[in-house]
């Protein structure tokens, strides 16, 4: 498990530009994904940071990245739409968790994670990295809320 020393430094070294900076261009490739209405059910698990039984930490952050990483940005169909320099962001936002959560212990939720990227893998073609794509903000919110940056909230309202 990582020790609360490991949580502050997470919360620490994650800066807040970062997050609003893949915050932003998530949004922009999420509006260059292409029209499907294939994408109704949704792919990541119900977590939240607050609530007990679906209580998710820095270590779920950096499995999710992780498959991310694996089976969703490294995809072609998704590479082509990528905003600039996306790419580097989120390696600076994967090495950053790597980092800050020094387990090698796998997750309580490892099952769902993994159960996720067979989700993603299974699907026809190219449908399941680009609905992993749609959903990538949930993963940011996370990550914003355990780092207490409250970006979400603040695009939350401009947005509306």
């Amino acid at each position: 498990m990582a020790t609360p020393e490991r949580s502050i430094t997470c919360r620490q070294e994650i800066p807040s530009q970062l997050i609003r900076e893949l915050w932003t261009r998530t949004n922009q490739l999420i509006d260059s994904l292409p029209k499907e209405e294939h994408f109704s059910r949704r792919l990541l698990p119900r977590f939240c940071t607050k609530c007990p039984e679906r209580a998710i930490g820095w270590l779920e952050m950096r499995e999710l990245i992780d498959v991310y990483q694996r089976s969703v940005f490294s995809r072609k169909v998704v590479q082509r739409l990528l905003p600039f320099h996306y790419n580097e962001l989120l390696h600076r936002l994967q090495y950053t968790l790597k980092y800050c959560v020094s387990s090698s212990e796998p997750s309580k939720w490892f099952g769902k994670i993994k159960k996720l990227e067979r989700k993603i893998k299974k699907r026809r073609r190219d449908n399941g990295a680009l609905k992993a794509v749609s959903e990538f903000t949930y993963v940011l919110r996370w990550i914003d809320e355990l780092a207490h940056h409250h970006i979400y909230r603040s695009f939350k309202s401009v947005n509306q």
